[in-house]
């Protein structure tokens, strides 16, 4: 085993991973920035030496302890886990959109774990205190407006906090997941570049046109929204809760296929490229047309929309 280890590339591994501990621990934000950058020491260690990664991420776990700060571990041992998912999965050939998916799936499940065991330990503030400052945005009416508003409004208006505070908390980890996935989509569209330079081989993403979901992912979703409609929001459960992350995250789908019908009729049409992307602008930045994208998705996916609009 001692023998694969290759002793210049651990050490130089083990100095970027440390900086980049180091800096994460005195200047957070600058840190968390520069974690997009640190999978690639990692990609390339786990290139050169898959025993080389594992002391060199061992001896960096170790020492990031001894900072005693939860964040910088954290931000280090997800670094060294997406690179170990993203360097392997090179290794296997693996498409850009197999290594964008599967990489989201396993920070999202390691996320998930590490939440709740650093709340069961009382490390991390439990879901009421995390959603408590938007109770207080929301800014309860007390008993004493009774006389200004009527004791029937400030039941219904306290009634409808609550019920916008409990989805809140229900979907909380579905939002975890979306914002990993979009970390692990920037992640990958910055690092692989680099990474050519290093010759470390890297595929390339279809273009947003050629992106096509799963069919079993609609009829998932369909079958979500069929189980929310038998959900009560004065009576949360945990059925509700998964029920809604699953809403969430694979209306993100839906509207993924939405904006790739869109680059597709742009391309099969010979729209420039502009109107193209102004579209599709429309679609991303307007909270109104985004339940119009997800249906063009769901609809997509049913009917096959890019061969009937390729006819």
């Amino acid at each position: 085993m001692f023998s694969k280890v290759n002793p210049k590339a651990t050490i130089l591994g083990i100095i970027a991973f440390i900086i980049v501990a180091l800096v994460t621990y005195f200047m957070p934000w600058i840190g968390y920035v520069l974690c997009f950058f640190a999978t690639i020491p990692g990609i390339v260690l786990w290139h050169k030496s898959k025993e080389s990664f594992g002391i060199a991420a061992l001896i960096t776990v170790i020492l990031t302890t001894l900072f005693t700060n939860l964040a910088t571990l954290s931000a280090i041992v997800v670094v060294l886990l997406t690179s170990f998912v993203i360097g392997q999965l090179l290794k296997e050939r693996a498409t850009k959109e197999r290594i964008f998916y599967v990489t989201t799936t396993y920070l999202s499940l390691f996320s998930l774990i590490a939440l709740l065991i650093l709340q069961a330990t009382h490390r991390l503030p439990v879901g009421s205190t995390l959603v408590q400052p938007m109770k207080s945005v929301l800014n309860y009416l007390q008993p004493s407006d009774i006389q200004q508003y009527g004791s029937n409004v400030i039941e219904s208006y306290n009634q409808l906090v609550d019920n916008l505070t409990n989805k809140a908390l229900m979907e909380f980890p579905s939002y975890i997941i979306v914002t990993i996935f979009v970390i692990v989509l920037f992640n990958l569209l910055i690092t692989f570049p680099i990474l050519r330079k290093f010759k470390v081989a890297t595929p390339i993403f279809r273009p947003l046109y050629a992106w096509q979901m799963p069919r079993f992912i609609l009829i998932v979703y369909i079958i979500t929204i069929v189980c929310l409609l038998f959900t009560s929001n004065s009576e949360p459960s945990t059925f509700q809760s998964i029920v809604l992350n699953f809403q969430v995250v694979l209306s993100l789908c839906m509207y993924i296929q939405g904006l790739s019908v869109i680059h597709f009729f742009g391309k099969a049409k010979s729209m420039p490229l502009a109107v193209t992307i102004l579209l599709m602008v429309i679609g991303t930045l307007i909270s109104a047309m985004a339940p119009i994208v997800v249906l063009i998705g769901m609809v997509d996916m049913m009917l096959n929309l890019k061969a009937r609009i390729k006819k």
